[in-house]
């Protein structure tokens, strides 16, 4: 899967790193950053507390 990852973003990530980071490190906070991204696309777009909300309802139905 392939996804883009804004320019802005990336240049906002590698602003908030230290001054003192090596290269690998930056590397490793951009692939998180694109992991997160990817994860974020495959929820839809929804954050945390929705998602954990859709499991409760769904539980709850079960349940029934």
């Amino acid at each position: 899967m392939e996804l883009s990852i804004d320019k802005k973003r990336i240049a906002q990530t590698i602003d908030e790193l230290p001054d003192d980071v090596t290269i690998e490190e930056a590397i490793e906070r951009l692939v998180l950053l694109h992991k997160i991204q990817i994860g974020f696309k495959e929820t839809g777009g929804k954050n945390q507390a929705e998602i954990e909300q859709l499991f409760k309802n769904r539980r709850e139905k079960r349940n029934r």
